[in-house]
């Protein structure tokens, strides 16, 4: 874990750092800056449009009945985009808009599933386990309530 935590906030920017630094080299500042505005506010809108998209699918699934849970993985991996696409970056704004594609999406979801649930089961939460809680019906055990009239002690008042 220390390893990927040390990857993912030392190596991946000083990769990104680099890449911006060769692509400013060959078409200068000004335009990598404004690729860089350009792709991330590409990205964004791009996150909202589907992102309503995905909204519009899983409202006429619970509708239908259905448990939309393809819709919710869509949901999850078109978050992940939408950070990959805000941060500054040519690597991860490439990265983010792959992820918005459909039929790339959907995919890759549930590879991130099925690697969360191996990591989530190594962790301690078994899959498919079942823990057998035997519980006893004693009856009604609410207290009783007081008269609708009785007055309410509040406590000490100062004047």
């Amino acid at each position: 874990m220390a390893l990927t935590l040390f990857l993912v906030f030392v190596v991946f920017p000083l990769i990104e750092l680099g890449v911006v630094i060769f692509v400013a080299d060959a078409i200068g500042i000004f335009p990598t800056i404004a690729l860089l505005i350009a792709m991330s506010a590409f990205g964004a809108w791009l996150v909202k449009r589907e992102g309503i998209g995905v909204m519009r699918r899983t409202r006429l699934a619970a509708n239908r009945g259905e448990l939309p849970g393809d819709e919710m993985l869509d949901g999850a991996v078109l978050a992940i985009a939408g950070v990959l696409c805000i941060v500054p970056g040519f690597i991860s704004g490439t990265v983010g808009l792959l992820l918005l594609i459909g039929p790339l999406r959907r995919p890759v979801g549930r590879r991130l599933v099925r690697r969360w649930t191996r990591v989530v089961s190594v962790v301690g939460f078994a899959r498919g386990r079942r823990d057998v809680v035997e519980v006893e019906w004693v009856g009604d055990v609410t207290p009783a309530h007081s008269p609708p009239n009785a007055s309410i002690e509040l406590g000490p008042v100062n004047d």
